[in-house]
């Protein structure tokens, strides 16, 4: 099939990474790698990260020991190597758990001034789709891919969730459960981790033989709303104190579970004691520990999305692009995942985009999937063979027989 095209008004310029090229680089943040020009250096980085080091680019490369850097993700380790696809200072288990390929550079070179300061993003941004599926239900809010190819997808709405395996045009059930879920993911063993309304433990669904049991993962006394399993088999969930979500009150959180379900870090707010989310809606991580979160922010559904460090600090946060997202269409992301470059991929509803941003949450670019045929994208999730599938939702107002579509699509540029 035919490309569509890209509407590439959003592209990183080489500048500063906070006002989004609109000033010369001239500092670096070594604690969250972040580019920066001397006006936000000293206007916005420093107000929400006083204790982070700032240094002159001209000087980067040149005074560093790697040996005196702990690692960020491993305890009692120091650092050995710069990743330069990453930006970060690495140590030997870092290597061979998540920067295996990378551009890795070594001390002396890195002290030699031969660390490249530019943005990952080269060439034109392209997403084709490589296959249509018309679904037995009537909204996709949620989706996972199992290790066999089939896949698991909820229908809020109707409170369907339903085990399918793809076939040439159509989705075949294996499996209908009515209950209504808030999120999914799949564990490294293979079961399926779902978030049921009004529970603060997560579930867990054996594929094999659909038995539903609770997971070790529990938030008591929080209620889970959103759940991503990383590489490294962390749970990340977000979650709040119940009630309702707006006006916001309570407790709004990103929690961290090892494998076994203790919690290894809550991530609630900033350095300033203010909230660093209203409503986590939808989670998902970075290859370098960044969090990423679809942040609900009013009843009427306009969000934000907000990108952590693996310390806390906020790395970037993104509402929409000013082309597109405006008082009448505002910016309305339900979907989010990071591809293998560490992009982050994310739907828009009612103007019927994908907005593609960077590890730290700016804007790349958006994509108009309208000229593809594909309309209300809600649902995210990267395929075994690393495509991307949507799950779209039927306009307001359809009838009830309204089928859902999904799509796989192929891209490149990201």
């Amino acid at each position: 099939m035919a490309f569509a095209s890209s509407l590439q008004k959003g592209q990183i310029p080489v500048g500063c990474e906070i006002c989004q090229g609109k000033n010369k680089i001239e500092f670096k943040c070594l604690d969250c790698n972040i580019l920066m020009c001397s006006g936000c250096k000293d206007r916005v980085h420093l107000k929400i990260a006083k204790d982070h080091q700032i240094t002159d680019i001209k000087e980067i490369g040149k005074r560093v020991t790697f040996s005196e850097i702990k690692c960020e993700h491993h305890t009692g380790q120091a650092c050995c190597l710069f990743c330069q696809t990453c930006k970060t200072f690495i140590c030997v288990k870092c290597v061979a758990k998540v920067h295996n390929g990378h551009q890795l550079i070594e001390e002396e070179d890195y002290n030699e001034g031969k660390v490249e300061m530019k943005p990952k993003q080269k060439g034109k941004i392209k997403f084709e789709i490589s296959k249509e599926y018309t679904t037995d239900l009537t909204d996709i809010q949620v989706i996972e891919v199992c290790a066999d190819g089939s896949m698991w997808m909820g229908d809020n709405i109707r409170s369907k969730l339903q085990h399918v395996k793809l076939r040439e045009n159509r989705t075949e059930v294996i499996t209908s459960l009515n209950t209504e879920i808030w999120g999914i993911a799949k564990t490294h063993s293979n079961n399926i981790l779902f978030i049921q309304e009004h529970g603060t433990k997560l579930k867990l669904i054996n594929p094999k033989t659909g038995q539903m049991t609770d997971s070790r993962y529990d938030v008591k006394p929080l209620l889970p709303v959103s759940i991503h399993v990383t590489s490294d088999h962390r749970v990340i969930i977000g979650a709040y104190s119940g009630g309702n979500p707006f006006p916001a009150s309570g407790r709004r959180v990103v929690v961290v579970m090892d494998q076994e379900g203790k919690q290894l870090k809550e991530y609630e707010h900033d350095k300033q004691n203010k909230p660093l989310f209203t409503f986590p809606r939808c989670v998902t991580t970075t290859s370098n520990g960044n969090i990423c979160a679809v942040d609900l922010l009013d009843k009427d559904y306009r969000c934000r999305v907000v990108v952590l460090s693996p310390g806390g600090d906020i790395l970037g946060t993104y509402n929409g692009h000013p082309d597109v997202s405006t008082g009448d269409n505002p910016f309305k992301p339900f979907g989010i995942l990071t591809t293998p470059s560490d992009n982050i991929v994310v739907t828009d509803l009612n103007n019927h985009l994908l907005h593609i941003l960077t590890d730290q949450g700016q804007s790349i670019t958006y994509y108009n999937l309208h000229d593809m045929g594909i309309l209300y994208p809600y649902s995210l999730v990267l395929s075994k063979t690393e495509t991307i599938y949507i799950g779209c939702v039927s306009k307001n107002g359809s009838p009830d027989t309204t089928k859902a579509k999904l799509y796989e699509l192929e891209y490149s540029g990201i």
